[in-house]
C-alpha cells in the first residue's frame, strides 16, 4: 500500500511492507511531532525531537542549594539526571506531600539529559506548525506557541527553558 487517503487534509503513507512512514495533515514540511502531557489539568506539548524517554518515577535524591524548581537527581542507567518539577517551573500550585510523582520525561537538550516531572503523559501528536499561534506578553517560561487540537488547547513549550537551562545561563550572566 503506497498511500491511503483519510480525508481532504490527512494522508498516511506506508512503505511496501506496510511500515508507517509519515502521517501528514496537509504539507509534510509543516508537520512536527509533539509529546502531549498535562500539568495542573492543562495540556502542554514538547517537541518529540527533545524527548529521550519517559520513566515511571522512582526515588529522587534532593540536592541542597539547587534552584526551587529542581527536585533533585535520579540515576538513569548509570547517568545522573537533574529532575525539574514542571509545576514549580511554571509557578503553578505544587503537589501535596502525599501526591505521588508518576511521570518523568527525560529531555535531551544539546546532549544533556534533564528529567521533567509532569502530572500525566498522554500521547504523541503530529501538529501542523503553520497553525501555531504566538502568545503575547511576558512569560515565566518560554512558550513556542499554542495550538487548538481536537482534545483542546495545547501550550507548546521550549524544553530548554522548561528544564531551567535558559534560567541557569541568565543567572550566570547576572552574577558576572
Amino acid at each position: 500500500m503506497n498511500a491511503e487517503e483519510q480525508n481532504d487534509d490527512t494522508r498516511v503513507d506506508f512503505n511496501d511492507d506496510d511500515t508507517l512512514v509519515a502521517i501528514s495533515h496537509g504539507s509534510l514540511d509543516n508537520c512536527n511531532e509533539w509529546l502531549r502531557f498535562t500539568v495542573d489539568r492543562q495540556h502542554y506539548g514538547v517537541s518529540l525531537l527533545q524527548v529521550q524517554e519517559i520513566l515511571c518515577a522512582g526515588d529522587i535524591t534532593p540536592v541542597s542549594g539547587a534552584p526551587e524548581f529542581v527536585l533533585g537527581v535520579i540515576n538513569v542507567r548509570g547517568s545522573i539526571v537533574t529532575v525539574v518539577d514542571a509545576r514549580r517551573r511554571m509557578k503553578l500550585p505544587v503537589r501535596g506531600e502525599t501526591d505521588n510523582i508518576d511521570w518523568i520525561i527525560i529531555l535531551d537538550i544539546s546532549g544533556e539529559h534533564v528529567g521533567l516531572v509532569v502530572d500525566e503523559v498522554l500521547e504523541v501528536q503530529v501538529l501542523d506548525s503553520s497553525k501555531f499561534e504566538n502568545l503575547p506578553g511576558d512569560k515565566a517560561f518560554e512558550v513556542e506557541g499554542v495550538i487548538e487540537t481536537e482534545a483542546g488547547m495545547m501550550i507548546l513549550v521550549d524544553a530548554r527553558m522548561m528544564a531551567g537551562m535558559g534560567q541557569a545561563a541568565e543567572d550566570q550572566v547576572a552574577a558576572a
